[in-house]
């Protein structure tokens, strides 16, 4: 039995949080020697050339890995897949400070972002940061998202990105959201939150969607702009996620 199972999510969610705290411990100090060196522009990755926001360095732990832009590397097959495919919406769920919700509209001038965070901090941050890339008239910002939501949409033409810590049970229901049942997908499955949401979320969308399962790669390649970093420092910078974690991309049968 995975200790998952024995463990309230309250009490996982407060692990996640002093895990957090402990990550930025070590993560701030080299944050800012980066910025330092390199500046606020991510450098590599799906994004590149995006401005980031100052003085985020002792609160968002992952902030080099988003600079550097090997931030969930696992991922840029799909993202590069996305910008591609051009989409007329794309929906972020959990957008925290809005790496990907600006980053979207960045780098898909015709593409229209809405970013859902229950976190004011989150959406005021992802609205400056929005203004700072120009991109302000194509990100919308809005605190929960519900299923019931998702029916603002259009049936076609729209890419979900999920990242709701274990809400992704509740929101990726297509019995109570049918236009999911035509989107393109991209969600974190919080395994470690719930041990039954791979099951529960794959088993959902194996009738309708062709689904690619991304399993978290070892951060072995370091970017050239982290030489200075000790190795301590290195493990932290570039593992931003739980050891195990695991995406879905899930895109409708028939395109």
């Amino acid at each position: 039995m995975r200790v998952s199972k024995l463990i309230p999510t309250s009490v996982l969610r407060r692990i996640d949080r002093f895990r957090e705290g402990r990550i930025l411990a070590v993560t701030a100090p080299a944050a800012r020697e980066y910025i330092g060196k390199y500046g606020l522009e991510v450098r590599h990755g799906p994004f590149t050339g995006m401005s980031y926001l100052d003085g985020l360095e002792s609160s968002v732990g992952d902030l080099v890995a988003k600079l550097t832009g090997v931030y969930e590397r696992e991922l840029h097959g799909a993202v590069d897949e996305w910008l591609h495919t051009g989409f007329d919406h794309v929906i972020d769920v959990g957008s925290a400070e809005g790496y990907y919700a600006v980053g979207f509209a960045h780098a898909m001038p015709n593409t229209t972002v809405h970013a859902y965070d229950i976190d004011p901090v989150a959406r005021d941050r992802t609205s400056r940061l929005a203004a700072l890339n120009g991109v302000a008239e194509r990100v919308v910002t809005g605190g929960e998202c519900a299923p019931s939501t998702l029916a603002d949409f259009p049936e076609r033409g729209v890419a979900l990105l999920s990242d709701c810590e274990g809400y992704e049970r509740t929101l990726l229901d297509p019995g109570a959201a049918p236009r999911l049942r035509g989107w393109t997908i991209l969600v974190e499955l919080h395994d470690f939150i719930d041990p039954t949401i791979s099951e529960t979320i794959l088993g959902r969308f194996r009738a309708t969607h062709e689904i690619e399962v991304i399993e978290m790669e070892d951060r072995r390649d370091v970017p050239s702009e982290l030489d200075f970093a000790t190795p301590g420092q290195l493990s932290k910078l570039l593992s931003e996620r739980p050891p195990g974690m695991r995406w879905a991309h899930m895109r409708p049968r028939g395109g």
